[in-house]
């Protein structure tokens, strides 16, 4: 009987160091599911190359209309215009991307596309403390009206803040594809 409860006693501790070391490992990454929008379960195809729902990993307005786009050429692009809006109610396209482990500088890039040819639009982004809600990083919508590749940058995010970016057209059709997010620790 002893020897059965030091067999389970290795094992179990052996266990708890496996899943330990997971958590520290993976604690402090962060990540962005479905960056490129490529991931289209629980989209319904739509005609023309459009998919409608939210993207897999992503928040937002729910809308069963164009809210993903292909190119053709395998490039799939976020509409903003339908997944975020200013008003009545602010509602940006979002996704919690992970915690920082260590106070850090945290740096959100992508790309904003204009493929539908608006003539203008204006777009924002930010990096929020997930719980609070509260930006910790920003860039309003004058700052983006024309297509290219945009940083948005936190300069001092404390250890242990989980971290969420968002997205909102504030006019026009603004689309986003290629999102990437890293933490850099504090020196």
């Amino acid at each position: 009987m002893k020897q059965k409860i030091l067999i389970l006693a290795l094992l179990l501790s052996g266990s708890w160091v496996a899943w330990s070391e997971k958590a520290k490992e993976e604690k402090g990454k962060l990540v962005v599911k479905n960056a490129d929008f490529s991931d289209l379960v629980g989209l319904q195809e739509q005609p023309h190359g459009w998919y409608a729902g939210l993207p897999e990993g992503w928040s937002g307005l729910l809308s069963n209309t164009s809210n993903v786009w292909t190119d053709g050429q395998g490039n799939w692009i976020a509409n903003l215009h339908t997944m975020s809006q200013i008003a009545p109610k602010f509602t940006a396209f979002t996704q919690e991307v992970g915690m920082v482990s260590v106070s850090s500088v945290v740096t959100l890039t992508f790309e904003v596309l204009n493929p539908w040819n608006e003539s203008t639009f204006e777009l924002g982004a930010a990096i929020y403390d997930a719980i609070t809600d509260v930006p910790l990083g920003k860039a309003d919508s004058l700052e983006i009206v024309k297509p290219g590749t945009y940083s948005v940058k936190a300069d001092i995010v404390p250890a242990g803040t989980r971290v969420k970016i968002g997205f909102w057209a504030a006019t026009g059709t603004p689309g986003i594809d290629n999102v990437k997010v890293e933490a850099k620790p504090l020196p």
